[in-house]
Order: C-alpha cells, then sequence, then structure tokens
C-alpha cells in the first residue's frame, strides 16, 4: 500500500522517497539523522509550496467541488479497521440524511394534499440522537 497522501507526493520526489525507504536498514543514529533532515527538508518544500501564488494551478490541492463525503472516503482508506467502521457509520449518517432530504424535496403526484401536510410530513434533518452518536463515535476514535 502506498502510504503517500497527495501533499507527499507534491513535495517529495521518486529520489526522497527511495531514501525514506531507506531509513529502517541503517543504524540508529544514522536513522535519526536522517529522519529529522528529510522531514526538515519537507516542511521547507511544504512553506514553499503554500508560499508560491501557483498554489491554485495545482489539481490536487485544489479542488472545487469537495465535499465532506469526499473528505471522509480519503480519511477512511488512512484508517485502523476500528476507524474505518466509524467513517462507516458516519457516511450512511450523511447518505440517509440526503436520502430524507431529497424524498422532502420531491413532488408527489399529490401535490395539494402534500403542499397541505408538508408542515407534518418533513422529517427534522438534526435527529435528536444524532448529537449522543457523534459523542460515542468520537469515544471510541479516542480510544
Amino acid at each position: 500500500m502506498d502510504s503517500n497522501t497527495e501533499i507527499d507526493t507534491i513535495v517529495n520526489s521518486n529520489e526522497m522517497n527511495v531514501v525514506k525507504a531507506a531509513i529502517p536498514y541503517m543504524s540508529l543514529e544514522n536513522q535519526k539523522n536522517l529522519a529529522v533532515l528529510i522531514k526538515f527538508i519537507e516542511l521547507i518544500k511544504t512553506v514553499r509550496l503554500y508560499n508560491d501564488p501557483a498554489i491554485n494551478e495545482i489539481q490536487e490541492l485544489n479542488r472545487p467541488n469537495i465535499t465532506k463525503k469526499d473528505m471522509l472516503y480519503a480519511l477512511r482508506s488512512r484508517c485502523s479497521d476500528k476507524n474505518k467502521q466509524i467513517i462507516d457509520i458516519m457516511l450512511n449518517i450523511k447518505n440517509i440524511q440526503s436520502m430524507i432530504t431529497n424524498m422532502n424535496n420531491e413532488p408527489s403526484p399529490h401535490t395539494e394534499i402534500n403542499n397541505f401536510n408538508k408542515v407534518n410530513d418533513k422529517v427534522p434533518n438534526e435527529n435528536l440522537n444524532q448529537e449522543e452518536l457523534i459523542k460515542k463515535l468520537k469515544q471510541l476514535m479516542q480510544e
């Protein structure tokens, strides 16, 4: 599995990744020195990247139509199995909320009746138990 994120692939060259892959095979003292040096170089390159006016042209960093669901899917790919389950629950909640919203916004064949009962038929966007669920999810993620 490739452990690089988009920012890693932008900041690091292939040569840098080769050096990083060799670190565990060196003496501990050399590992420490090389790892710190590499992280320092990455920091400098990252600062330069975000100070560059051309950053708006980097497609991997500039996604205009990104959603919270997109972010959750990206995070999920990097999580432990336990945390993947938590993200799956969050994604399912988002999907259910989207379905409910779509159902409430779709006109039905009985529009006159629906218009009359629309206030009573709407399902609230915020579920009263949702806050409790989110608290439990946060607790699980901290364990």
